[in-house]
């Protein structure tokens, strides 16, 4: 194997796989999320500065005004989608995503909740706001707790300052520790700090030491990830990495978690105290995505605004977006097949959940698992996955694997429609 890092698969189909659709109306969607399993996400695309590595839809330097138009419309959508719901139609869920959430002001971000529970009715008990280091103030983390929030994540990547001016990180390890115990003053029920691995000049002792220094401040979670240099970011065509170095890396970090009693959930989830919603299977549950940028899966049909990396390209979509009347016209997505959702099931399960489990595949689709797919009987032979009369898993060695096992997975079509958006749109350029 040349390289395990092939595709981070944490979504299926990915989004650049989506394309034009016409005649699409959510209204003929919507009454499929009564009485499902429904999430509500509100994508914040704003950030202080475009991180290296980072090829999500995000633009920097906008004004208070420009944020606070944003805002506006966020709630112009929330409305019309309020309107269409189903009385049944319960969100068990709500995040907050970007982009960097916090960078909105005090005033924004509490329109941002109150237009979560307001007009799109969210009730629910879990609140996820992601975060960063120079976003993340006394004031706006105990707007958080006020508001219920149960889940914050930072994207802390190193404690080392060279490490992240490599990463093009504009917070320092001073800020770090200042968030840090922020957030840990305030108790949140579940804390979680991100780690990358692989960085230009990083040593395997550079990332236990990174890895220590979070795990001091005890977050309930932590997510490590590889880092991928992708087309249209700023390290693209500046840094080469050696895939070797990056997987030893990658065992050396993920032994240290463990010996220190985080239970490893998937290639880049550790976790302390895991508690059974950790045990569903997953792949089927709806999210209605509310702004400019983040996806909504309503069973078989995807949909977002389109996909861009460059910030000209990303301004003038969040521009249309703002301008935007009907929002309930659905124009840019991907309708999955009966074998593309088998696919997503199967990605969804193998490489986040606890694995698949056998009898619920054969009533959800009415075949046998490895009937369907060979690959995992190969899997097994290798040692890349186990199975019993129940499931069939991943072992420690195949979720290491896992960015190489999962694109195996995908579709021809799906393939050739990324391989195809990759050459036509340009996204650095996008």
């Amino acid at each position: 194997m040349d390289n395990p890092y092939v595709q981070y698969m944490y979504s299926y189909p990915h989004k650049t796989a989506y394309g034009p659709l016409s005649e699409i109306c959510l209204e003929d969607y919507i009454q499929r999320l009564a009485g499902g399993e429904n999430s509500l996400y509100f994508h914040i695309p704003f950030c202080q500065s475009k991180c290296g590595y980072c090829n999500l839809f995000s633009v920097t330097g906008q004004s208070d005004e420009f944020m606070s138009a944003y805002v506006d419309a966020m709630e112009r959508q929330a409305e019309q989608m309020r309107v269409i719901l189903p009385e049944r139609a319960d969100f068990s869920d709500l995040t907050l995503g970007g982009g960097t959430p916090l960078l909105l002001s005090e005033k924004q971000l509490q329109r941002v909740f109150s237009i979560a529970r307001d007009r799109m009715g969210f009730e629910g008990e879990t609140i996820i706001v992601e975060t960063s280091p120079a976003q993340t103030t006394e004031e706006k983390v105990a707007l958080l707790k006020e508001n219920g929030v149960t889940r914050v994540s930072m994207g802390v990547q190193s404690f080392h300052d060279e490490e992240l001016r490599s990463l093009n990180r504009r917070h320092r390890v001073e800020q770090v520790h200042r968030a840090a115990r922020i957030l840990k003053k305030n108790k949140f029920p579940c804390i979680n700090l991100d780690l990358i691995y692989g960085i230009p000049g990083q040593t395997v002792e550079s990332l236990l030491d990174s890895a220590g220094q979070a795990a001091a401040y005890e977050p309930e979670e932590m997510f490590v990830y590889p880092l991928y240099i992708k087309n249209g970011t700023f390290l693209a065509g500046r840094v080469t990495l050696d895939p070797e170095i990056v997987y030893e890396m990658y065992q050396e970090l993920r032994d240290f978690l463990k010996e220190r009693g985080y239970k490893q959930l998937s290639m880049r989830r550790f976790v302390k105290n895991s508690d059974p919603l950790n045990q569903r299977s997953c792949g089927f549950g709806n999210t209605i995505s509310i702004g400019c940028g983040g996806r909504s899966y309503i069973e078989d049909l995807h949909f977002s605004t389109p996909f861009a990396v460059g910030q000209r390209r990303c301004v003038d979509i969040l521009q249309h977006y703002m301008e935007k009347k009907d929002f309930l016209e659905v124009t840019h997505g991907y309708i999955l097949s009966e074998e593309e959702m088998r696919r997503r099931y199967v990605i969804k399960n193998i490489l986040f959940c606890c694995g698949i489990d056998k009898e619920e595949y054969r009533s959800r689709f009415g075949s046998e698992l490895e009937g369907d797919y060979p690959l995992m009987t190969e899997w097994i032979r290798s040692g890349m996955a186990v199975a019993d009369s129940e499931k069939i898993c991943l072992t420690e060695i195949g979720i290491s694997l896992s960015d190489f096992l999962g694109p195996a997975l995908m579709s021809e079509e799906v393939r050739g429609k990324m391989e195809n958006s990759a050459r036509t749109k340009e996204w650095g350029r996008a």
